[in-house]
């Protein structure tokens, strides 16, 4: 399923742990960027704001993947409407992304769970 924030499109892709890891790989390899330590942990989400995806771990029971797909919009709204930038938010400020950006994130989520 393809989404947009701000007129940038994104891409949601579930895929196994294996197939996510190797991806990654390339990925850092491609763009130059330090190779990411994929051998320890797991992932359940990741958004890559380079490429425009967002990865989901397929094998997620349904509710985890739900809340995890949530956590990843976020991310995607916060790069694409306030900032690029590493910043610290205080309360007020969460309070504003949260409030702002709901409508827009349980769209999604909805469409998605359909």
């Amino acid at each position: 399923m393809k989404v947009n924030f701000n007129n940038i499109q994104y891409e949601i892709i579930e895929i196994s742990q294996e197939e996510y890891k190797k991806y990654r790989k390339q990925e850092d390899k491609a763009t130059a960027c330090e190779e990411t330590d994929t051998t320890h942990g797991v992932f359940f989400g990741a958004s890559h704001h380079y490429c425009n995806k967002i990865f989901i771990d397929k094998a997620l029971p349904i509710d985890r993947k739900r809340k995890t797909l949530i956590h990843e919009l976020a991310h995607c709204y916060i790069s694409e409407y306030i900032t690029h930038e590493e910043k610290q938010y205080n309360e007020e400020d969460v309070a504003d992304i949260v409030a702002n950006s709901y409508d827009i994130i349980e769209n999604i989520i909805n469409d998605y769970f359909k």
